[in-house]
């Protein structure tokens, strides 16, 4: 699993639209949708805010 499929699953376990996710991380829902469908790849500074959001670590984010 890829860091746009980890990062869906976590949203929709959430309960949370991409609009909604955006909002709560402090970016735009565009970055969200390119990030789940793999046309780019979060920041690693995007990827600590994702994982602190949702209270895991960066190795559980990578799929690591």
């Amino acid at each position: 699993m890829n860091i746009g499929e980890k990062i869906k699953e976590l949203r929709k376990e959430a309960g949370l639209s991409q609009r909604k996710l955006a909002e709560k991380i402090g970016t735009d829902q565009r970055n969200i949708s390119a990030w789940e469908i793999g046309r780019n790849e979060p920041t690693i500074f995007n990827c600590i805010v994702v994982a602190d959001y949702f209270g895991i670590t960066l190795d559980e984010l990578c799929g690591r």
